[in-house]
């Protein structure tokens, strides 16, 4: 493999000040391991500090699980981020997501998911989704999402209000060289009450292959409510280098 020609990109990646500047939304589709047969763990990390007139301290750490067969692939994604200023926690989040898809002969595949999340310093104190719908091969590299969700969210003051979305998301892979991806998502997720309601994500993804197991990964995210909770704003942005290896 040549190592050569990223040198000079990861050299802008490691050197990045602030590595994480907002929440990084967890990139489902990135490390999917579509037509992988086996059971496969992967880890990642991103750290953050700095020492000054401020102390500032980052942590992001993921770890994730697949098993697929010729019948069916599954996940189970964990996620933990917390973040301090002069030793005063301001954001610790927390994440699980869980997905099943039913593969067939035809473009269209039968995918559910079930995911549970809390972030009590920024957004929510609690929130809870279950879905499903039809996962579509558009091409060799790109895939389609369809499907229906129900999300239960608690806000920050306790109320919880129960909405019914529509489930849609576009995803497709890039590959620039032999050893660098770029990947896009993007999700998005109207009311099926209210069109005024909705929440849609952008999730960019540039992939650097060491080897086989180990990649560096620079990910740039959006994210918008058109309806957040009272403590929170509308769109979040952010930006995370992440070290991800694959046993």
């Amino acid at each position: 493999m040549k190592i050569r020609p990223l040198i000079p990109s990861l050299i802008l990646l490691l050197g990045l000040p602030n590595l994480v500047i907002a929440d990084a939304i967890v990139n489902i589709e990135d490390m999917r391991r579509e037509g992988d047969i086996g059971f496969f763990t992967s880890m990642s990390l991103a750290i953050s500090a700095s020492r000054g007139n401020k102390i500032r301290d980052s942590l992001s750490a993921q770890i994730r699980f697949d098993n697929n067969t010729e019948r069916y692939d599954s996940f189970l994604v964990l996620k933990k981020e917390e973040r301090k200023t002069n030793t005063i926690k301001w954001n610790d989040s927390t994440l699980a997501h869980a997905r099943f898809v039913l593969k067939n002969d035809s473009i269209y595949d039968l995918e559910m998911f079930l995911q549970h999340g809390k972030n009590p310093f920024l957004r929510y104190l609690q929130r809870d989704v279950a879905g499903a719908g039809a996962r579509i091969t558009v091409n060799d590299h790109a895939r389609l999402g369809v499907g229906l969700l129900s999300e239960n969210e608690e806000d920050l003051s306790g109320l919880t209000t129960r909405t019914e979305r529509l489930a849609t998301y576009f995803h497709d892979d890039y590959e620039i060289s032999e050893n660098m991806d770029f990947n896009l998502t993007i999700y998005y997720q109207p009311s099926i009450d209210e069109s005024e309601d909705f929440k849609a994500s952008l999730i960019g993804a540039l992939d650097f292959k060491m080897n086989e197991k180990f990649k560096v990964t620079l990910q740039y995210n959006t994210f918008y409510d058109s309806r957040p909770p009272p403590t929170a704003v509308k769109r979040d942005e952010g930006i995370a280098t992440n070290f991800s290896y694959a046993f």
